[in-house]
């Protein structure tokens, strides 16, 4: 049994590790599949890295062309607002501004939302693909050397 009921005052009974893995029997280690593991690991990692520093370059790209128009409509604002006779047209001139700027405000934040879950897609897919990959290549790898220890006992 793999469990010592020896509790020791502890509210659940101590576990003997050692005990629960001794029937795995493992007779070979190939190195040479388990550098190559890592090394494919690595390669999807650094694969997400990538999409997402790409993904937030272009967010940033954005975020400069979006932050350079709000600097040059608010500049078109002050002219057409200061150019105005009457205060009510000044008044419509700002309502007008906005409106436009909170339509438009709020495109920007879906297109931003967008951008951000096209990136986390796009690196959640990465390493998922890679984690399946993993343990198709332990199954593999298992059924490899399980025939293996069969014959040598």
């Amino acid at each position: 049994m793999a469990t010592n009921r020896n509790t020791n005052g502890a509210i659940f009974p101590e576990w003997d590790f050692s005990k629960v893995w001794a029937d795995v029997k493992i007779p070979e280690l190939n190195v040479d599949a388990l550098i190559a593991a890592q090394q494919k690991n690595i390669e999807a990692m650094s694969l997400a890295n990538k999409a997402a520093i790409e993904g937030w370059q272009v967010f940033a790209k954005k975020q400069a062309e979006l932050w350079q128009s709000a600097v040059e409509d608010t500049g078109a604002l002050a002219q057409d607002v200061a150019s105005a006779k009457e205060p009510a047209d000044k008044l419509a001139k700002q309502t007008d501004f906005a409106k436009s700027v909170m339509k438009s405000g709020l495109a920007n934040a879906r297109e931003a939302q967008e951008l951000a879950t096209k990136t986390a897609n796009k690196t959640v897919n990465i390493v998922s693909k890679r984690l399946v990959e993993g343990m198709d290549e332990v199954v593999s790898y298992v059924e490899t050397v399980q025939p293996k220890a069969a014959a040598a006992k």
